[in-house]
């Protein structure tokens, strides 16, 4: 198949992604380069093998600028690059016969321009071919040119069935390629294959402008999500008392992830079975769960960490919430890291202890702060919250490494902020990127088992 670009190819039989609405029709011509001149005596193997060689010499001298230039001077209305575009040439079985189309959207010019092309050829060969004394024309035409009254293009039905089948295998390959590169985790699922395990806690969208109103675990008890944070207690309630946690940080790799959001519906959730529960709020670079009650947040744990003038009882707040008591973070003055690293964190934490049943602290992010770390050595297990399409690989293997580090034990994840949607499950094909990174200290320390 001479000059023939796979674009032409397609176009000519309608299968263009984008096709034209103007009808195509198609003139063919059937041509033999004959050699013979006469000569009837049978030819030898190295006279065929030359033939062959000849054959397809003459086949693409039809196609060259000249012939062409020439061909479409004859017709008008058409360059020698548009007819090229325009022209193919395709073998007949194994003979000396070949086909000649022309292309265009006027049927009789299509036949025009395929016996110009002859002609042009007929008309030049003596010279292309150094046979000026040859009597007759080796090109013969078996078949004249002639084009159907029917266009074969566009075939608006097989242009369809390919553009949609294109389209799918494209939005497929997006869908893998997007899947492949995207890091975040964006459900259960995603957060299993990236090594974090199945989540303890399942936390969808919780709608709401303010704090306060985000508390879903008091503002609306009965909403599915405050009771997806009351499985919570249905958890602790299982382990055994001896490896009960008492104090419980809730961590997170980054800013965003709902730390604060879930300490303070945890809370909540576990004051309403009768604990009596203390809400510590120790991100003292960013203290927010004073808004989720609406209460003042001069005097708390800064104060306690410098030094102990009065009872730790003065600085807990009362909340809306029966047996839940609020430590606000105070007044921020010198470095958090320095404050949480001091001696008296131990002291604070003890004398929680003694007052409460159950501690929760919301904590700084874990990076690029050092706060949270020096604060995890004083507690009893942590929380990670990770939140949907928010959290990549990398910030959850970093935390992992972090808490195998420091060894300290983690309860499970809660996977917040995920969007219910329906799915089909068939098309669920996923890559695995990489090994499970190293696994969180394990909750069996505390819980006797796998946590996930």
């Amino acid at each position: 198949m001479a000059h023939y670009p796979i674009r032409r190819y397609w176009r000519q039989r309608g299968l263009c992604l984008f096709p034209t609405t103007t009808p195509q029709y198609v003139a063919s011509t059937m041509l033999m380069v004959n050699q013979n001149q006469g000569n009837t005596r049978p030819p030898t193997f190295d006279e065929l093998r030359g033939r062959e060689r000849y054959s397809l010499t003459v086949r693409q001298l039809l196609l060259v600028r000249p012939m062409l230039e020439r061909a479409a001077a004859m017709v008008g209305n058409i360059t020698a690059s548009q007819l090229l575009a325009r022209a193919s040439i395709t073998e007949v079985g194994k003979t000396e016969l070949f086909l000649l189309t022309v292309q265009d959207t006027d049927r009789q010019r299509a036949v025009a321009l395929a016996d110009a092309i002859v002609t042009s050829f007929q008309a030049l060969e003596r010279d292309l071919l150094d046979a000026e004394f040859a009597e007759h024309s080796i090109l013969i035409v078996v078949d004249p040119a002639y084009a159907e009254p029917q266009p074969v293009g566009p075939n608006y039905t097989r242009n369809i069935i390919l553009s949609v089948v294109i389209a799918i295998l494209i939005a497929i390959a997006i869908g893998f390629l997007y899947d492949y590169f995207n890091t975040r985790i964006n459900d259960e699922d995603d957060l299993d294959r990236r090594g974090g395990g199945r989540p303890l806690l399942t936390i969808g969208t919780i709608k709401g402008n303010t704090p306060a109103a985000q508390l879903i675990t008091l503002s609306n008890p009965a909403a599915l999500e405050a009771e997806s944070y009351r499985t919570f207690r249905l958890y602790l309630d299982r382990l055994e008392a001896a490896k009960r946690p008492q104090v419980i940080a809730v961590i997170s790799a980054a800013p965003g992830e709902g730390r604060s959001l879930t300490a303070a519906n945890l809370a909540v959730a576990l004051a309403q079975t009768g604990r009596r529960v203390v809400l510590v709020d120790a991100n003292l670079r960013n203290p927010t769960l004073h808004t989720f009650f609406n209460l003042p947040y001069q005097s708390g744990l800064t104060n306690l960490l410098r030094v102990s003038v009065r009872p730790l009882e003065s600085f807990l707040q009362v909340t809306p919430q029966p047996n839940l008591y609020v430590l606000t973070a105070g007044m921020m003055s010198g470095l958090p890291a320095q404050l949480l690293g001091c001696p008296q964190l131990e002291t604070v934490l003890a004398t929680l202890r003694q007052s409460a049943d159950v501690v929760i602290i919301d904590t700084a992010p874990l990076f690029p702060f050092a706060d949270t770390a020096l604060l995890l050595g004083a507690v009893d297990a942590t929380l990670l919250v990770v939140r949907a399409n928010h959290t990549n690989e990398e910030a959850l293997r970093r935390t992992f490494d972090m808490l195998s580090q420091t060894k300290v034990a983690c309860l499970g994840v809660v996977l917040n902020g995920v969007k219910r949607r329906w799915r089909w499950p068939a098309m669920k094909v996923r890559f695995a990127r990489s090994a499970a990174p190293t696994a969180l200290a394990q909750p069996g320390e505390i819980a006797g088992e796998t946590g996930d």
